[in-house]
C-alpha cells in the first residue's frame, strides 16, 4: 500500500519537503515519474536539531547529467527557504535513481542498498506515480556488506579520525557530529548483525541491550540527539574519551569479520587505523 503521509509533524521539515518536492517537478518538468520523502521524515525518529531532510526522486529514465542537475536543484532549494530555516535546508539530502534500475534490484543514481530499502520499506510518495510494488528489496547479504564499506569509508579516513581523537573538538562541533559519531556506528552494527536496517533510536536501544562496547555512551548519544548536548560538556567530553575509541574499535572488528578476505586493502587499512583509537599514545 502506497504510503502518503508522513510520520513526523515538523513544520519547518514537512515544509522544505514540499518545495523540494514541487521545485524538482519544475527543474526536471516531465523526467521525474515520483518524489518521496525517505529516512526520519518518513519512517520515524526525525531530531529536528540533527536529522537530514531525505528527500528521493525516481526519474522516468536517469538524464545524462542528473547528478549535477540533481546538486544544482538542492543548491536552488536551499535558497529558496526563509534565513531562520536555512541549518535545516542546509540538511537536505537528495537521493535519486530510476524505475528500470529498481524494478531489477539495482541502485543506480545515488540510492545505495540501505536507503533503497529504506525507500521500499518506508518511504512516503509525495507527488508523482508509486511503482515501488514492482521493484525487489535488497537481500542482508548486500546490505550487510554495502554497510561495512560504508563505515570504513566513512570513519577510517582522515580528516574524520582527527575529529574522533578530540572529543573536545567533537563536541565543539555540535550536537549532530558528536552524535553521528556514536549513532552510526552502533546502527552499522546491528546491520551486520541482524541484516535489517532500523532508526538511530532503535538501533541505541539494541545495542544497549547486547551489553556491546562503549553501551553507555551509545545511551548517552541517543539522549543528546533527541534532547541536545547538555550545558555543561565535562560529562560528555569524559565519556567520549573514554568509550568512544573502545566503540570505533569494535566496530572495525566487526567489519573484518564481516568482509573477511574479500575486504580489500583499503577497507583493512581503515580497519587497523579505527582499531589505533584505542590504543594509548607512546
Amino acid at each position: 500500500m502506497t504510503r502518503t503521509r508522513l510520520t513526523y509533524a515538523h513544520r519547518p521539515a514537512r515544509e522544505l519537503l514540499r518545495i523540494a518536492a514541487a521545485e524538482a517537478g519544475a527543474w526536471f518538468q516531465d523526467r521525474i515519474s515520483g518524489v518521496f520523502a525517505l529516512g526520519s521524515m518518513a519512517h520515524g525518529g526525525f531530531a529536528p536539531e540533527v536529522s537530514d531532510v531525505d528527500i528521493a526522486l525516481v526519474f522516468d529514465e536517469i538524464p545524462a547529467d542528473a547528478a549535477e542537475r540533481v546538486t544544482a536543484l538542492a543548491e536552488h532549494v536551499r535558497a529558496l527557504v526563509p534565513a531562520e530555516a536555512r541549518p535545516l535546508a542546509d540538511r537536505l539530502s537528495v537521493f535519486w535513481s530510476d524505475w528500470p534500475h529498481l524494478c531489477r534490484g539495482e541502485g543506480a543514481g545515488r540510492l545505495p542498498a540501505v536507503d533503497r530499502a529504506d525507500f521500499l520499506e518506508h518511504g512516503v510518495l509525495l507527488t508523482g506515480h508509486d511503482l515501488r510494488h514492482l521493484c525487489p528489496r535488497p537481500d542482508d547479504g548486500e546490505l550487510v556488506v554495502e554497510s561495512a564499506h560504508f563505515a570504513a569509508r566513512k570513519f577510517g579516513a582522515e580528516p574524520y579520525l582527527a575529529l574522533l581523537r578530540s572529543p573536545r573538538r567533537l563536541l565543539a562541533a555540535g550536537a549532530r557530529e558528536a552524535t553521528r559519531a556514536v549513532l552510526v556506528p552502533a546502527r552499522v552494527c546491528r546491520t551486520l548483525a541482524t541484516g535489517d536496517v532500523v532508526r538511530s533510536d532503535m538501533a541505541a536501544s539494541w545495542y544497549a541491550a547486547q551489553g556491546l562496547p562503549a553501551h553507555h555512551l551509545v545511551t548517552a548519544a541517543a539522549t543528546w540527539r533527541q534532547d541536545g548536548l547538555p550545558l555543561d560538556t565535562g560529562d560528555a567530553e569524559r565519556l567520549l574519551g573514554r568509550h568512544l575509541p573502545l566503540l570505533h574499535a569494535h566496530l572495525a572488528e566487526r567489519i573484518r569479520q564481516t568482509l573477511g578476505p574479500s575486504a580489500g586493502a583499503d577497507a583493512v587499512a581503515a580497519c587497523d587505523r579505527l582499531t589505533a583509537l584505542s590504543r594509548p599514545v607512546s
